[in-house]
């Protein structure tokens, strides 16, 4: 007799299982949809949104931002970001600036060391290609990917207070 009431129980606990199981999908197939029909339709980035990099143009002075300080080269852990300059001292010029992408780790200690804000994370999220060789970023491109507002830097200020 306790060996019947087990098993009633178990096949009570089993359909009750069920039901919530069946509820929760049904539930969620008479949702509206939030799919979004990509090629046509794109969404947009949060702020904080760790995606392609950038170098934007002072548009005061119409130069880089970069001072040259190789600090985003050293904090790199995947080594994927190369600097070269000509000159010295103040007449220093930046004659490459190179992201091997296909490296990146998204991490963002490139972006929250830069102290010129040289560096930004853009809104661009579509770098996929069928060649690998596409995916090394010069100077040139880190130019053109760089937005007119970055979408996140080191450190994001709400409210007066910093979050990181």
């Amino acid at each position: 007799m306790d060996r019947r009431v087990s098993i009633a129980a178990r096949v009570a606990r089993g359909l009750e299982a069920l039901a919530i199981g069946l509820g929760l999908t049904w539930r969620a197939m008479l949702r509206p949809k939030v799919t979004v029909q990509y090629p046509v339709e794109k969404k947009n980035v949060s702020h904080r949104f760790h995606g392609l990099l950038g170098l934007p143009i002072d548009p005061e002075t119409g130069k880089d931002r970069c001072i040259i300080c190789f600090q985003c080269e050293r904090v790199c852990p995947s080594r994927c970001i190369h600097i070269e300059a000509t000159g010295k001292g103040k007449e220093r010029v930046l004659t490459r600036f190179d992201i091997e992408m296909d490296k990146c780790q998204y991490c963002g200690f490139c972006v929250e060391v830069c102290p010129t804000e040289a560096i930004v994370f853009a809104p661009h999220y579509e770098a996929s290609t069928y060649n690998r060789a596409n995916l090394l970023y010069t100077l040139d491109d880190l130019h053109k990917l760089a937005p007119k507002e970055p979408i996140a830097t080191g450190i994001v200020r709400t409210n007066g207070r910093k979050h990181r």
